[in-house]
């Protein structure tokens, strides 16, 4: 009999060394699951957010281009008006002291002609 002892316990002392062992392989199986798992999450994930992001700033250039092309669209207002003859000739007269030219004064210049200087003969 204490063979047959021997034959049955021998198997139950391989059982109770693997069982660690196995208990390890199925730990270890499951983390790399759960890495994998986790990995796949976050590949999907990671574009979405990328382009939730983008819009975000998409959002924020159409809102400065707005204001930039309205801040353009006030600055040729102001141009246009800044440039208008009636205030260039008022700012002339009343700041600077210029006057209307006297007829005498103002010479006229055809395309092609050679320039002289007033008061010469030509």
């Amino acid at each position: 009999m204490p063979l047959f002892r021997q034959m049955v316990s021998a198997p139950v002392a391989l059982r109770g060394k693997s069982k660690p062992q196995a208990t390890r392989q199925a730990s270890v199986t499951v983390l790399l699951s759960v890495v994998i798992v986790f990995i796949s999450i976050l590949l999907y994930l990671w574009p979405q957010a990328r382009l939730v992001n983008l819009g975000y700033r998409q959002n924020v250039l159409q809102v400065r281009r707005t204001q930039t092309l309205q801040r353009q669209q006030e600055l040729q207002v102001e141009r246009a008006i800044l440039r208008q003859p009636t205030r260039i000739e008022e700012i002339a007269i009343q700041r600077l002291g210029m006057q209307a030219p006297k007829l005498s004064q103002v010479i006229y210049v055809r395309p092609g002609q050679p320039l002289t200087a007033p008061g010469r003969a030509r």
